[in-house]
């Protein structure tokens, strides 16, 4: 892909300039450090601060590298789909996504943030830091929340308890703020305080239990557990959202986590009647729970991704990824032989956690990888690569080489023809013979080391290469690199709560001789250390610590309506 960065400087009395320059690829990064596409000489920006990766169609997609995130649109996210005329903000500079231009895919103007607009917004965003600032008198209003709260909050309670008929006067019963009523007979959950003593919210009546209606006047967008057409249980269909949530029982305890809550129905969902499911029975993660079943990478003849999902613990499954890396080579412990001497790789060398640790960064052939496996051609330019990822800019790259060293001359190579080997004067023009000579020789040439590439010491040590003449990119198609994200669908892992870990204890790389090896680790493996809610000398892992409850695509329905 092909980008136009274009910066906007302003010079003195308001006069504004441009320059632009290109950059190539899908993603667009931005930071202080000097690799960065957006270079930002501002302390307030982080070397790696955020990137812009092409969704395609004018789509784009802003992550941030930071946990403090960027503002987008005027909104702090860590990550958001945007379009053109989305703004990024990242101290005192401005990133505009604009319509690019022609012979351009993507496009962002770069511009600093006025002077004005900043103080305007940090005056806008500033809080009073003295009362002397605000409408607030300390002395009177200290005098009379004191007396007000002593009135409501202790007298008015120790009257009614000691005077039953103004306890159970009108005025006090209809008043939820006055007598006894404001003694809660527990602390209610966290995500409830925001109504605080309001009961009603809760409590239709006075007195009465919670109904499912007065849950879904919030929760309407909470998801059901299970289809309640598919599994027509009186434990979907008839139970109350109060059942499983109490509250009044701390800031907590309004989420149950205990075993029983799934294996209820779980232990024996095969035996309801009138249930038909492919589920398999599970009471307990230790000595009552069936082997994983992961969801190995497929792709149908239309490329659209079509897991297929296989248990393990039997036979080796297999990663048809596309790849050819050998774990156990790059985890050698006495090291690789690179560029810049022996180097010896760990697995977080290439396996980053995204933010948040559930789940892993994608491995950067440029970050990553081209450190050892570099992509020069020409041992008279040492310092030139091509780009990776792509077969036709590839082409480009290797035609644009070699026929500017064509048309300079002072090309040192002995297949060269004598126009391309002499070096000439600044002005002196070839003739039409000499110059069809260097373009003739420059493709030659191209052709000559595009094929050395692709078939030779460069991409076929880690990729499937063909040769179709047909092929609409060039007669070199590269297999594709396709790596699943997600394995395990139905459940949930987080590799932050396993930084105690080594990577070895789950995934055996330094084993492993094929990219085709599946490293994930099955039941056994994580049995080690967990066991069920009542396991001894084993981690207590309850359903919930790897399932989520609410998970049906659908959201609950009132019992009402069913």
């Amino acid at each position: 892909m092909k980008w136009l960065i274009r910066r906007v400087l302003k010079r003195g009395k308001g006069a504004i300039q441009y320059e632009e320059e290109i950059h190539f690829g899908e993603i667009l990064t931005i930071g202080r450090a000097a690799n960065q596409a957006i270079f930002l000489p501002d302390l307030r920006a982080a070397l790696e601060h955020a990137r812009v990766i092409s969704t395609g169609k004018g789509k784009y997609r802003v992550e941030s590298l930071i946990y403090a995130g960027v503002r987008v649109n005027d909104h702090i996210e860590q990550q958001a789909n945007v379009g053109s005329g989305s703004t990024i903000e990242i101290g005192s500079t401005r990133i505009t996504i604009i319509d690019p231009p022609k012979d351009f895919e993507a496009a962002v103007e770069v511009g600093p943030i006025d002077k004005d607009e900043l103080k305007a917004r940090a005056e806008a965003t500033k809080l009073a830091t003295t009362l002397g600032e605000t409408w607030l008198n300390k002395r009177r209003f200290s005098w009379g929340l004191l007396a007000l709260f002593a009135v409501l909050g202790l007298a008015l309670p120790i009257f009614a308890h000691y005077q039953p008929g103004f306890g159970d006067s009108k005025v006090v019963r209809s008043n939820q703020a006055l007598g006894q009523s404001i003694w809660e007979a527990g602390e209610i959950a966290s995500p409830h305080h925001f109504f605080g003593q309001d009961c009603l919210q809760c409590h239709g009546t006075p007195f009465e239990v919670v109904q499912d209606d007065k849950c879904l006047s919030c929760h309407s967008k909470t998801l059901a557990h299970a289809d309640q057409d598919q599994f027509q249980l009186w434990e979907l269909s008839e139970s109350r959202c109060a059942w499983c949530h109490r509250d009044h029982n701390g800031v907590e305890g309004l989420i149950r986590d205990d075993q029983m809550l799934c294996s209820d129905c779980h232990k024996d969902l095969s035996t309801h009647p009138g249930v038909t499911t492919q589920l398999t029975d599970v009471s307990d993660f230790l000595n009552d729970h069936p082997q994983f079943t992961v969801s190995l990478p497929r792709w149908d003849a239309q490329g659209n991704y079509a897991p297929v999902r296989e248990v393990m613990g039997g036979a080796p499954l297999v990663e048809n990824s596309g790849l050819k890396f050998p774990h156990d080579v790059h985890l050698d412990p006495e090291g690789l032989s690179a560029p810049d001497g022996r180097r010896v790789l760990e697995c977080d060398s290439c396996h980053q956690e995204e933010i948040g640790g559930a789940t892993m960064k994608p491995v950067n052939f440029e970050t990553m990888c081209q450190d050892c496996h570099r992509l020069d051609f020409d041992i008279q330019a040492p310092d030139r690569q091509v780009p990776h990822g792509n077969v036709a800019e590839v082409l480009y790259s290797l035609d644009e080489f070699y026929a500017k060293r064509a048309i300079e001359g002072g090309y040192n190579d002995v297949t060269a023809p004598v126009t391309v080997r002499t070096r000439r004067r600044p002005g002196q023009e070839m003739t039409r013979e000499e110059r069809e000579q260097a373009v003739a020789w420059s493709r030659q040439k191209a052709r000559q080391v595009t094929e050395a590439l692709f078939l030779g010491r460069a991409c076929t040590v880690c990729h499937t290469v063909t040769v179709e003449p047909e092929a609409e990119n060039g007669p070199w198609v590269v297999a594709p690199v396709r790596v699943a994200g997600i394995w395990f669908e139905k459940a949930r892992f987080t590799h932050a709560k396993h930084t105690t870990m080594d990577c070895a204890s789950c995934h055996n790389a330094v084993g492993s001789k094929s990219s085709a090896d599946l490293l994930i680790p099955d039941i056994t493996n994580c049995r080690s250390c967990h066991g069920g809610e009542h396991a001894q000398g084993l981690l207590s892992s309850t359903c919930i610590a790897c399932h989520g409850f609410h998970q049906f695509d659908q959201p609950l329905r009132k019992r009402t309506e069913l």
